[in-house]
């Protein structure tokens, strides 16, 4: 594990997920009693429990226990400046209903504060509950390694496919399974994971390397990106989904060219691990 920490890690992690997340499938299709049971414990319990506890061990292993303090400096790290915290918690939702009312959509005002009051409770929960601990393994611990060995941008490819991959036992909740719908759910995995990586990946250089910020980023781009979610509720005539993973698009593309702008090197390799502070450059 200390010579091929990302290797290790992978294995270990897609193996025991995938074994876990097999319990819900084969109840799915009769195999074992409880076709009831809710994938999303299961989903729960693969982070919390096999995930988590693995990208600390690996952590603790390669880079001790200052590498562990890193970490979690930066799990709960807030102090990265006014400016990118409302990026962060209104960008994603803003653009995808401007871009709603681009292409047809219309806004739909009646309900306004009860949305935000629902969806501002189950965004805080998520978080709290499995978001952060998530974008712990995933943006802390796996997308910053990773740039330490890549560029940014073949990183976050990279990144996408363990993080579409520990999803993939989830298509096989169909009851009409067949290899062809498998691949193209696969691909969609794919395809969205690297727009959420690199949205992440640009998201983390702007925010100080937060955990925290990311975390937060990603349920919101789950709420804004479901069906029955915030920019749902708030958005008629246009497709809730689409229009939130455009929005992904189109703010990574903006906070890329800020910084950017701000400084040329921001998007350099990393060194692991990593200093106790960062050199703002919002």
């Amino acid at each position: 594990m200390a010579r091929r920490p990302i290797a290790g890690f992978l294995v270990i992690v897609l193996g025991l997920s995938w074994l876990l997340l097999s319990i819900p499938v084969l109840a799915f299709h009769g195999v074992i009693p409880g076709a009831n049971l809710p994938v999303e414990v299961f989903a729960l319990a693969s982070t919390l429990l096999i995930l988590l506890p693995m990208a600390l061990w690996v952590t603790s292993i390669t880079d001790g226990r200052a590498g562990m303090r890193v970490l979690f400096a930066r799990v709960f790290r807030w102090r990265f400046g006014i400016g990118w915290w409302l990026v962060v918690l209104f960008g994603l939702p803003v653009i995808a209903l401007m871009l709603g009312l681009i292409f047809g959509g219309s806004l739909h005002m009646a309900d306004l504060g009860q949305v935000l009051i629902r969806q501002l409770g189950s965004i805080v929960l998520a978080v709290v509950v499995i978001n952060l601990w998530e974008e712990t393994v995933w943006a802390g611990f796996l997308q910053t390694r990773l740039e330490a060995r890549f560029n940014f941008v073949v990183a976050a490819v990279l990144m996408a496919l363990p993080f579409a991959g520990v999803h993939v036992p989830l298509l096989l909740l169909d009851d009409q399974v067949s290899a062809l719908p498998v691949l193209i759910g696969i691909a969609g995995l794919l395809i969205l994971g690297i727009v959420v990586r690199l949205l992440m990946g640009v998201m983390m250089r702007a925010a100080l390397d937060s955990v925290l910020a990311v975390g937060i980023l990603h349920q919101i781009f789950d709420a804004s990106n479901n069906n029955g979610g915030l920019v749902d509720s708030l958005l008629d005539g246009a497709d809730a989904g689409n229009m939130t993973q455009l929005a992904a698009v189109v703010l990574t593309v903006l906070i890329a060219a800020w910084l950017l702008w701000r400084r040329s090197s921001v998007f350099a390799k990393r060194h692991i691990p990593l200093p106790d502070s960062f050199r703002e450059v919002g």
